[in-house]
């Protein structure tokens, strides 16, 4: 027979249930048990079938739970699972939820504390700082039940649209493994990473156009004779000095230059491969700095457009180059794989030339990296470029860089 609140009042425990220490169980009908412990508590029980096995769940106590609310929230149960929802695990995602337990951010955080101490500092200090500038900001606050494979994949098209395609390949899979942590610690039932990172295209090799040694100094005396606009004639010498990406010439800022030290450290956060990135700079860039600084255009951008009031587009400088007749010919990539090409030519440590174009590439090189590595062999090395440059404006070709630099300078790095 149902039970009432009359009965459910006199109920005591049983001389048995003092004894054995187990408790008497009545019944209300429809799997609602009230069960009566020696001590004289008075349990809500909801008695269920789950994948053919017997189940029950705690919903409350009598009387702060009435038989009317335990009535009510045992019928909710029986209705979790008819739409297949286990009504343990909903129970654990309620109370997680409660407790903050299964926000994205919270979970996320529990994983790379585990992580730290099985990767090497570099590694992990790369893959924490692209979680803090791509992930955190997008479902970083979010339930991990509500997010969804477009949210993450969004994530990764974000990061795809940087050119960063393996880095959003890896930051797919790093979201996947979160979401794996929470199922393990019972906080999701379900991966939406899962094969995303299929949906980021590789990164497909560009042959960007360049021109050759020889040819430089032709390019050298068109840039010098350019009549455009002066910070991009500027700044397409810098690109000659400095081989840096012309993203990252543009959004250059003056807080990141040290003229004393003769160093630009590029944050993180500017750069394709999300690592700070130290560029030491010639004197011969210190002194375009210089120039540009004295013209006071902005007190934030070197490279700072007056008529768009923005940093200049990055086809102002390719357009530069082909009103010089460079279409196809040159592009601001183009420096960096002339660099490339000359100082391995003259046999240049290969390490610190990598470290100087900041590839992100899934080797040694990279696993290692940070910003400060080989800083002093580079140095010498910018210097010596600096004075390739010069000597072939002047049409010294021939007076490249010593090849012996190689060897006194492997002594420094």
């Amino acid at each position: 027979m149902p039970l009432t609140h009359t009965v459910i009042n006199k109920l005591q425990p049983s001389s048995t249930s003092i004894d054995t220490k187990r408790p008497d169980k009545h019944s209300d009908g429809n799997g609602l048990q009230l069960w009566v412990r020696y001590t004289g508590v008075k349990s809500w029980i909801s008695a269920y079938r789950w994948q053919g096995k017997q189940q029950t769940l705690t919903i409350g106590t009598y009387p702060v739970m009435s038989l009317q609310n335990a009535r009510q929230r045992n019928i909710e149960i029986k209705r979790l699972i008819a739409d297949g929802v286990n009504p343990k695990d909903h129970k654990k995602e309620q109370q997680a939820s409660q407790d903050g337990l299964n926000i994205f951010d919270n979970i996320a955080q529990s994983w790379y504390s585990e992580r730290k101490t099985h990767l090497a500092d570099s590694t992990f200090s790369r893959n924490y700082s692209a979680y803090m500038r791509d992930v955190k900001p997008s479902i970083g606050q979010k339930n991990i039940s509500d997010i969804t494979a477009p949210d993450v994949l969004a994530i990764g098209k974000a990061i795809e649209s940087r050119g960063a395609n393996e880095m959003a390949r890896r930051t797919i899979r790093e979201v996947g493994q979160i979401f794996k942590h929470a199922i393990r610690n019972g906080l999701a039932t379900h991966n939406p990473a899962t094969d995303l990172a299929e949906a980021i295209k590789p990164h497909k090799t560009v042959n960007h156009s360049r021109i050759t040694s020889q040819q430089l100094p032709k390019l050298l005396k068109d840039i010098n004779a350019y009549g455009g606009d002066v910070l991009v004639k500027l700044g397409l010498w810098f690109m000659c000095y400095t081989f840096v990406r012309t993203n990252e010439i543009r959004f250059m800022e003056w807080q990141d230059v040290d003229f004393k030290r003769g160093l630009w450290t590029i944050p993180a956060i500017k750069m394709k491969a999300g690592r700070l990135h130290i560029v030491p700079l010639a004197p011969q860039a210190i002194a375009i700095l210089e120039q540009i600084k004295e013209l006071g255009f902005s007190d934030k951008y070197v490279f700072f457009n007056t008529s768009t009031r923005k940093p200049y587009s990055q086809g102002a400088f390719i357009n530069a180059l082909w009103n010089m007749d460079y279409k196809g010919k040159m592009t601001g990539h183009g420096f960096r794989g002339l660099a490339s090409t000359t100082l391995h030519e003259q046999e240049y440590m290969h390490e610190a030339i990598e470290l100087q174009l900041a590839h992100d590439r899934e080797n040694k090189i990279s696993a290692a990296y940070n910003g400060a590595q080989h800083l002093k062999y580079r140095t010498k090395m910018m210097n010596e470029w600096a004075n390739f440059i010069d000597d072939a404006y002047a049409g010294k070709i021939d007076n490249v860089i010593h090849g012996n630099f190689k060897q006194s300078a492997q002594k420094l790095g």
